[in-house]
């Protein structure tokens, strides 16, 4: 329960994610998740590390359920 508590709390906080929040965010699995993000032009490499952008994803998913 702890660390449920702590996951939501990080997920209300950044505005980067890695791919093990995105993959809770979106609850969806590694490769589709990260073809999300593709398809979002969410990506943002910092240094060696990919992280993904909260806004582009919501914007994202908000254009593709209107189209539906």
């Amino acid at each position: 329960m702890v660390e449920r508590q702590h996951i939501t709390q990080v997920l209300d906080y950044g505005r980067l994610m890695g791919i093990e929040e995105l993959m809770r965010y979106t609850s969806l699995g590694r490769n589709t998740a990260t073809d999300l993000a593709k398809s979002a032009n969410a990506i943002v490499r910092v240094g060696k590390r990919v992280l993904y952008d909260r806004k582009k994803i919501d914007s994202y998913i908000d254009t593709q359920a209107q189209d539906r």
